[in-house]
């Protein structure tokens, strides 16, 4: 986790960053039952809501693969092991994962400003924008080389979560061998596409209409150290 840091801070001056977290849409076909509305997504197909924490070398370092589609990315994060990690474990005190406005900011979760108003609230907005950029072409990368995850999973709900794993785990070890990129279809190069534009547009959720006194005020801190100058 510290080299991610590292690697994140020299490419865009955001400090002390641990990952970027993000949700994507998984289709599948419908699990049928009285429950099946519960995986149809804001863009009107059945999903799971899938989160994934993502470091600097492209690594999923965490993954959540078991919510429906009409799971906001927030109830999905704000319930996940490395949420409550994040809260109680002091070696995490001082890091940071940066997600975009449908999260709340907090402490241990970076978000943008949403109507910055000065000079500096702009650098970091776009410091922001940039070290998550960076480390967010995984999901591109990741449905390029296994297209189940943008075409859709047409098996039995119970096998979804496995496969979406597997796909994540050998995501990594390819990472780890050095395997090349795979080349861009430009079939499933529009379906990525597609899944991204969808995935950018950002819900904000009833639970982050609350204020987030120790979020914002350590955003206030990165700001003035980081983006005043």
């Amino acid at each position: 986790m510290q080299n991610g840091v590292k690697e994140i801070l020299q490419y865009a001056g955001f400090p002390k960053v641990i990952g970027a977290l993000d949700g994507t849409f998984v289709r599948i076909i419908s699990p049928g039952g009285e429950d099946a509305e519960r995986f149809r997504c804001r863009k009107s197909y059945f999903a799971l809501n899938v989160q994934t924490i993502v470091d600097a070398d492209l690594v999923i370092r965490n993954v959540v693969a078991r919510w429906p589609g009409s799971a906001h990315d927030s109830t999905v994060f704000n319930n996940s092991a490395a949420c409550l990690s994040l809260k109680t474990n002091e070696l995490y005190r001082d890091f940071h994962l940066l997600g975009d406005t449908g999260y709340a900011c907090e402490k241990y979760l970076l978000t943008p400003f949403g109507n910055p108003r000065t000079l500096a609230e702009v650098r970091y907005n776009k410091s922001h924008v940039l070290t998550r950029n960076t480390i967010e072409r995984k999901y591109g990368i990741l449905k390029r080389r296994f297209p189940c995850l943008s075409i859709g999973l047409n098996c039995n709900i119970e096998r979804v979560p496995a496969i979406i794993v597997a796909c994540c785990v050998l995501h990594n070890l390819c990472i780890r061998l050095d395997d090349p990129e795979p080349p861009a279809d430009p079939q499933i190069e529009a379906l990525v596409q597609q899944l991204e534009l969808e995935n950018d547009d950002v819900t904000p959720s009833f639970e982050i209409s609350s204020r987030c006194p120790a979020g914002f005020a350590k955003r206030n801190v990165i700001v003035t150290n980081f983006f005043s100058g």
